[in-house]
């Protein structure tokens, strides 16, 4: 009897584990990594984080380059890291932005915070609805 109550646990249990991972599929990971449309310049500006570089990118039409395209025009996308929780972007001849990452919306929207913990605009990732967001 033993035996069989051990074995209805861990079928349970592999159940359970399978389920919560189906639904943590339709959540994006909580990185910067990729495009991101500021909110209020949807359309005309895209910001493309990889690895180590913030890529900008810009449009009169809501079409944007590639990263190859961008860099074969001889423009440089900017160095960033991160310092603890604080996201910190090179911006140039000594000038750094230095903002914290606030994810909602099962983390396709960024909402950045200054330093004095005041909101300092959003960005949601490339192809999401922002609309569709209820956080």
């Amino acid at each position: 009897m033993k035996r069989v109550m051990f074995m209805l646990f861990v079928a349970c249990t592999l159940i359970n584990c399978t389920k919560e991972e189906e639904q943590n599929l339709s959540v994006q990971e909580a990185t910067i990594i990729g495009r991101w449309n500021p909110v209020g310049f949807e359309g005309s500006v895209m910001y493309e984080f990889t690895e180590n570089k913030r890529y900008t990118f810009y449009s009169l039409d809501g079409k944007f380059e590639t990263i190859e395209e961008l860099e074969s025009e001889g423009r440089r996308g900017n160095d960033w890291k991160y310092e603890g929780d604080v996201v910190v972007i090179d911006l140039n001849f000594g000038n750094f932005s230095r903002l914290r990452t606030q994810f909602t919306c099962d983390n396709n929207v960024i909402n950045w915070i200054d330093e004095e913990g005041e909101p300092n605009g959003s960005f949601f990732r490339e192809n999401f609805d922002k609309n569709s967001c209820k956080e």
